[in-house]
């Protein structure tokens, strides 16, 4: 009898250990699948990093890119105004000379007309002009 009972704890102690061993390897597996999850996203987010940091390299690029040919086409845009400066110089200028060279038309007009160069008479001696 003490046979059987000493059977009876010893196969209660076991099925308590296969219980135990059961619940302990159901943990480590799930904690190995976490593991397992977590290098996943950690490598997953390394390779987005990775990608990210390469087109940035790019984008960084095409913006240097892009300024060095903003500061061109401002260069040509200050030539520009230059040139459009001395244009406009140029013609205040001219509409100066035009407006002088009016009022010295219209000031020769204005003067009386000499008389015609047959009603003067002309020294028979004196040699004809251009001779």
């Amino acid at each position: 009898m003490k046979k059987d009972i000493f059977l009876v704890i010893l196969v209660l102690v076991l099925v308590g250990l296969l219980v135990w061993l059961v619940v302990v390897s159901e943990r480590a597996n799930k904690a190995t699948k976490s593991l397992e999850e977590e290098r996943y996203s950690c490598m997953s987010t390394e390779e987005s990093l990775q990608r990210n940091a390469a087109k940035l390299v790019i984008l960084q690029a095409k913006l240097k890119m892009a300024n060095q040919k903003m500061l061109k086409i401002q260069d040509v845009v200050e030539q520009q105004k230059a040139v459009n400066i001395d244009l406009q110089k140029q013609y205040d200028d001219l509409n100066k000379i035009k407006t002088d060279l009016e009022a010295k038309l219209k000031a020769l007009e204005e003067r009386p007309t000499p008389p015609p160069l047959s009603s003067v008479t002309t020294d028979s001696s004196a040699p004809p002009a251009g001779q």
